[in-house]
């Protein structure tokens, strides 16, 4: 995936968008009269989302404009929390942020959603296969393979090692998910991550992936469930192979525990904003987004939690050695395919049920 290597910044575009950055700091005043006192309600994510977000977003928008922003936890997948505001225009929230992209096409395609308004510079850098005209990705996340580096006495480099027992023993744990262990198995496999959707198109594919994971599946010490669990299974070395997100692995890296982290073979899944159709304060959502959009401002979330950037100027404001860890750095992108949203869809659920019955086997 080579899109964040196509931008290039001429001294041209560095002084256009110095220029744009001049008028922005002229916007301020104006929009503080225009929303004195004013609050937008946001649905995010909770918890490090809140923090990262916060620190990002919230309070730099509140010292520009005057408009507080109250963010509000909602379900990890609001589909139904979306379609419940529109319906009954009970607006809990104004607009939502860290939306999965595979929710928001889902909700798009069902027409409860708001157009944005993404004729801004910072818009036009986001690459095409992260926005829509009812959704942009303000960050990545990859779901990829960590380990305890101290467990074992060379580093892992693919999902085919969780599958070496004889190399790398010890607890290793799987993602209780159709779509994640179907995807990991295949990559252990030999399927390139970008070729999983062609695989899978007839029942040769399927039968291949649950023969891969019949291989393992006795070795598996931990089915996890929720994605918290597994930083609580790497930092305390109740598992010492685990597929997870990138996000939860740096976390306890950063914490000082010895946790590898190898991207090859994963999958990233931009997350972004939406704004529930008839939101009253849309017109105010709409700016808020914009302000989201800026490539320093996403750096500081994507340092404060390991998101990976969308806006590809974003990466030159974060410490190189920072940069190099995230899913958005070259490198590390290349090695990942994006999460093929469209096919897993329609799919979930005759896919977990399989899954399901294949566990109790």
């Amino acid at each position: 995936m080579d899109f964040f290597r196509k931008t290039q910044f001429s001294r041209r575009s560095i002084i256009k968008s110095a220029g744009a950055a001049a008028v922005g700091l002229s916007m301020p005043a104006v929009l503080r009269t225009a929303h004195a006192e004013e609050i937008l309600t946001i649905g995010d994510g909770g918890g490090d989302y809140t923090t990262a977000w916060t620190k990002a977003y919230y309070e730099p928008f509140f010292k520009e404009t005057g408009v507080r922003v109250i963010p509000v936890e909602r379900q990890d997948s609001p589909i139904a929390e979306v379609r419940a505001v529109v319906e009954t225009k009970a607006y809990k929230w104004d607009m939502c942020a860290t939306i999965g992209q595979d929710a928001a096409d889902t909700l798009a395609a069902e027409g409860f959603l708001d157009p944005l308004d993404l004729s801004g510079p910072d818009a036009a850098q986001i690459p095409d296969a992260m926005k829509s005209e009812h959704y942009v990705a303000t960050e990545l996340l990859a779901f990829m393979l960590a380990y305890r580096k101290d467990k074992f006495s060379e580093p892992l480099t693919s999902y085919a090692d969780v599958w070496n027992l004889e190399k790398f023993p010890g607890r290793r744990g799987l993602r209780k998910m159709a779509r994640d262990a179907i995807m990991v198995a295949l990559v252990a496999d030999g399927v390139a991550p970008g070729e999983i959707s062609t695989v899978l198109a007839d029942e040769t594919g399927w039968a291949r992936a649950f023969a891969k994971l019949d291989a393992v599946k006795s070795d598996i010490a931990v089915w996890w469930s929720s994605a918290s669990q597994t930083t609580n299974f790497l930092r305390t070395g109740e598992l010492d192979i685990c597929p997870t997100f990138n996000t939860r692995a740096q976390f306890v890296a950063d914490s000082g525990t010895p946790v590898g982290i190898v991207f090859k073979g994963g999958y990233y899944n931009p997350f972004g904003v939406i704004i529930p159709k008839g939101s009253p304060k849309a017109d105010l959502a709409r700016k808020f987004v914009a302000f989201c959009l800026n490539p320093e401002r996403q750096a500081v979330a994507c340092q404060e939690f390991a998101f990976g950037t969308t806006h590809p100027g974003a990466l030159q404001f974060i410490p190189a050695e920072r940069a190099k860890i995230l899913p958005s750095y070259p490198e590390n992108l290349a090695e990942m395919a994006q999460l093929d949203y469209r096919f897993w869809g329609p799919r979930q659920e005759e896919a977990n049920t399989r899954f399901n019955e294949w566990l109790l086997q």
